[in-house]
């Protein structure tokens, strides 16, 4: 028995006739030869929080806004819920390379960033109309410029907002009602030293062992933001929420220093434009996730406001921290966020 000619393709043959097909099915589209070979530059964008987020409805929009701009040349996978491991993990990867964009909030960004630990100190926001000025202005162009020297492009920010006093034992009124309470708060020795100056023990817990925590007593409650609160159901194992904002929280969205400087002027253009309009909405969409989370609050936990006299009292308390971190933060930065953070003069 015998083979026939035809029943033998070389290598070489084969590859020939899949390019002379995929080029008929280019041409029949009306697209030119070369966008064959085109591929989008794939970019890897990785954060902590759920994909049912306003934070993950903000990177998706980076990401459409990036490819949109690009026709498609540059592509950005965004990937929620810490697929790409814990926020210190993200935060190194996008420092070493390998993942080209994360995000987090100051407290984290210390590690790498020490002056960054100013944003966590008790009540040094005014506003969230005052963040967003300052991040706008001098105090942006400084943690920029900060940033680049750790090895992070900054971007731009995601409002989060106050974070507030919850806990399952008394509401807070004064800083009194702190004391022997056991508080889970992140671990950073900024939010460690201002608790313990209000009277309460701390605990370092993961944000994921909180529920349980509570429910078991290791901790008495702990301290976080409104929408975030509603959302992990911890009304549940907590009964009172306490509106003292000591923080007013955010998160700064950065990508590999270098991996940036080797785009061309038109692909950074792309990204500076698509982080603008992820921001804007960002920016404009958070107060309204704040209030409805506050109005839902409101029917399943006791709620109390802290007035202006009591809220003086939290802040006189909490003050000796800014002198503990002066030096880890530079007084120079501390002075300038001082200044812009606080109340207008």
């Amino acid at each position: 028995m015998t083979k026939t000619a035809s029943t033998v393709i070389s290598p070489s043959r084969r590859k020939l006739l899949k390019l002379g097909v995929a080029g008929i099915g280019a041409a029949s589209l009306g697209l030119p030869m070369p966008a064959i070979a085109q591929r989008a530059r794939v970019l890897r964008f990785g954060h902590m929080l759920p994909a049912e987020t306003i934070y993950h409805r903000a990177c998706s929009k980076f990401a459409d806004e990036v490819a949109a701009l690009s026709d498609g040349k540059m592509k950005v996978d965004v990937y929620p819920a810490s697929q790409l491991g814990s926020i210190p993990e993200m935060l190194s990867n996008v420092k070493s390379g390998s993942q080209s964009f994360g995000m987090a909030v100051p407290a984290w960004f210390s590690n790498f960033i020490k002056p960054m630990d100013a944003f966590t100190l008790p009540y040094i926001v005014s506003s969230p109309e005052r963040l967003k000025s300052a991040l706008d202005g001098k105090v942006g162009q400084k943690i920029a410029e900060m940033a680049e020297g750790a090895g992070f492009e900054t971007l731009g920010y995601w409002l989060m907002g106050g974070r507030h006093i919850v806990n399952k034992v008394r509401p807070v009124n004064r800083p009194a009602d702190c004391v022997g309470l056991k508080i889970r708060t992140i671990n950073s020795q900024v939010y460690i030293q201002s608790f313990r100056a209000l009277g309460a023990s701390t605990v370092a817990m993961d944000p994921s062992e909180l529920y349980v925590g509570l429910q078991q007593g290791v901790v008495d409650g702990f301290e976080y933001p409104l929408p975030d609160l509603y959302a992990y159901k911890l009304y549940e194992v907590a009964k009172y929420l306490s509106l003292d904002a000591h923080t007013t929280d955010f998160f700064m969205v950065a990508a590999n220093k270098e991996l940036y400087a080797g785009f061309s002027a038109e692909q950074k253009a792309i990204v500076q434009k698509a982080m603008k309009s992820a921001m804007d909405f960002q920016w404009t969409a958070q107060p309204k996730e704040i209030d409805d989370a506050l109005a839902k609050l409101k029917g399943v936990m006791n709620v109390n406001d802290i007035a202006h006299a009591d809220k003086e009292l939290f802040i006189k308390a909490t003050r000796p921290v800014y002198a503990q971190f002066e030096a880890s933060i530079g007084k120079d930065f501390l002075d300038l966020a001082v200044k812009e953070l606080g109340e207008p003069a």
